[in-house]
């Protein structure tokens, strides 16, 4: 069989036509996919940064026992519900206290009849509270964030450490059941009058308080 030159010429140029647009199919098909992967890529390195991200709030969330600080808004509770006076004054566990309710003052205790000004009280709770929390940080075997660290020091202030040391709340906190020693806040709502414990309107309001300071979450990202 013999083929006629014009019609070999159009079988080549129709094969030639359609090897082209294959390939030109196949190229389309290469550059996609290589766009997907490149995507793809994309996401990755954005799912990794932001797992980084997120390792760093949760680190930085957690209390450093060599450097933890005073949150103003630990101060300003403390300072809310015990109330300034610049004089001496017994109270409720029948003891002399001054400035916010600070039964020493620079080591020394406060004795009936001596002044304090409100800066030097300032400086001397925030002085204390800082002990406070070395304390709390020294007993306490589980992570705290600063808010629980804060609602923890405003409650070993006006209970004191035996608190920490020995009671329900600090079994369930060493336990890990944050939401257990929470729940303990509200307990520790009594105080000595005429040799029985009463439970006090004032003490209820500030252990609800420190409960929610408790639970309240921290967030706070350190510029990177």
């Amino acid at each position: 069989m013999f083929f006629k030159s014009d019609s070999i010429n159009k079988l080549f140029l129709s094969s030639l036509t359609l090897l082209l647009s294959s390939n030109s199919f196949l190229l389309s098909i290469d550059s996609s996919h290589a766009s997907q992967l490149n995507q793809q890529n994309k996401q990755l390195k954005t799912d990794r940064t932001t797992a980084n991200n997120i390792k760093h709030i949760i680190a930085s969330n957690k209390v450093n026992p060599s450097n933890h600080k005073v949150l103003a808004s630990t101060l300003s509770l403390i300072k809310q519900h015990e109330g300034f006076r610049a004089y001496a004054y017994i109270d409720t566990s029948g003891l002399p206290v001054i400035g916010y309710g600070q039964s020493r003052i620079n080591g020394k205790k406060v004795r009936m009849g001596q002044y304090i000004t409100q800066a030097q009280a300032d400086a001397t709770l925030e002085r204390e509270i800082y002990h406070i929390q070395s304390l709390i940080l020294a007993n306490v075997r589980v992570e705290l964030t600063p808010h629980q660290l804060g609602a923890l020091t405003s409650l070993v202030y006006n209970a004191g450490m035996k608190l920490i040391k020995q009671s329900t709340l600090s079994r369930k906190l060493n336990a890990g059941d944050y939401q257990g020693a929470a729940r303990e806040f509200p307990r520790w709502n009594k105080a000595n009058q005429g040799g029985r414990l009463v439970a006090l309107p004032g003490l209820t309001k500030r252990r609800i308080a420190e409960q929610n300071m408790f639970l309240t979450p921290y967030i706070s990202i350190s510029s990177q």
